[in-house]
């Protein structure tokens, strides 16, 4: 077996797991939370009222860790991309192939670390035994209906029966403002990477999008839509958007791919003609993984419709069938993380469900939600955004490590 090589090497700053900012340099460790902090984030996170906070330099924090898989041995070093810490015993068992460490005694400052080149489990995240809230802010409104990450610290929300929607920061103030143009509510937003704010008008049948870098306010319509009513959107990762339309005189629903306003791929049957969407009124919400699926919540039929990229049937999902719940299964908002799994807001249940790329059920997260209906998932610090419809509150979950 190949020994691990040493690396001299000036590592990149570890960044706060909360705002993501990019001069966001953790200072502390929150060992209630599991989560690292800088400077400005610190008063949010300590203002949540319903746990007392054990708050630690972030350089010693983990110092007297005991391994969570080697019985007995302390974790003196610190894996770089998976931000655990791990004992010696891991970094030779082949269980961090190719990561970097660091030792966690020197963590403040520029550091010497060493790369493993000899093991064979690629990266991995785990989830936490206990998922908790690391920030939890009042959108001060109830009937919140949809939510939109907006990097580094700030997220946009729709209302239903509201026209206008807001950006919100972590303090729960409004920071920005926009009203659809019919007077309507939104049936759906989504933000995107370039920080372009996507809405659906369902009542002018428009898709409208505005650049939120942009000191010009002008919304741009990108799609008008004719019998088809958009119920819900996203963009790709190839930078399509995909559009989840309705026809409300026979419950038609289909998804379309689009490239500009040229259509791409347009799903709605399966092989044998029958349709794929089962809707029966009422909100739609959807979701495309990192595989290409896309992931289609139908809250009136109480189940996630999943197909290929290449708009095969691919599975249904109707909730666990293990649960002891009396409450049937209530899907609502759809998110996707980096390891392909979906995360379903079960609002009845008050819980998000968690299923792997094929449909399996994985695991529950709870952590005190109250009709939970929006979710979306920070892709650069992996936390979970919840928003509950009847309190308007938004929590922010720390579900993986």
């Amino acid at each position: 077996m190949a020994h691990a090589r040493s690396l001299v090497m000036a590592q990149e700053p570890v960044r706060c797991e909360l705002c993501t900012m990019s001069t966001g340099v953790v200072k502390v460790y929150c060992n209630t939370c599991n989560v690292k902090l800088c400077k400005s984030c610190m008063p949010s996170h300590v203002s949540q009222g319903h746990r007392s906070h054990d708050m630690v330099e972030y350089a010693y924090h983990g110092s007297n860790t005991m391994c969570d898989i080697h019985s007995g041995k302390n974790c003196d070093m610190r894996c770089q991309q998976c931000q655990i810490p791990v004992c010696k015993r891991c970094i030779i068992s082949g269980l961090h192939k190719n990561h970097d460490f660091t030792d966690i005694s020197d963590e403040s400052g520029g550091l010497d670390s060493f790369a493993s080149s000899d093991c064979d489990i690629p990266q991995s995240f785990n989830f936490l035994r206990d998922p908790v809230v690391v920030l939890e802010l009042d959108s001060n409104s109830g009937d919140l209906d949809r939510i939109g990450i907006c990097h580094p610290d700030k997220i946009w929300t729709s209302f239903m029966y509201e026209c206008t929607m807001s950006c919100l920061d972590f303090s729960g103030e409004i920071k920005d403002s926009l009203s659809v143009p019919s007077g309507e509510y939104p049936t759906d937003l989504f933000v995107t990477h370039e920080q372009e704010l996507y809405f659906c008008d369902w009542k002018d049948r428009t898709i409208n999008k505005q650049n939120l870098n942009s000191t010009n306010r002008d919304i741009d319509v990108v799609l008008k839509l004719e019998e088809w009513t958009p119920r819900a959107i996203c963009v790709s990762k190839s930078g399509d958007l995909l559009v989840c339309m309705t026809v409300h005189y026979n419950d038609q629903c289909r998804i379309i791919q689009y490239s500009g306003k040229s259509i791409v791929q347009e799903i709605q049957f399966d092989e044998n003609g029958d349709a794929i969407f089962h809707h029966k009124g009422g909100d739609i919400f959807l979701a495309e993984n990192g595989n290409g699926d896309k992931c289609v919540s139908l809250p009136a039929h109480r189940s996630v419709q999943v197909v290929s990229n290449v708009g095969d049937f691919r599975y249904s999902y109707h909730g666990d069938t293990d649960s002891s719940t009396s409450n049937k299964f209530s899907p609502h908002g759809i998110t996707t993380d980096r390891l392909h799994q979906v995360l379903i807001a079960d609002s009845e249940n008050n819980r998000i469900h968690c299923i792997d790329v094929d449909g399996h059920f994985m695991k529950f997260i709870y952590c005190g939600l109250v009709d939970p209906r929006a979710v979306q998932v920070n892709t650069i610090n992996n936390n979970l955004y919840v928003g509950e419809f009847r309190t308007g509150k938004i929590k922010i979950i720390k579900y993986i490590q």
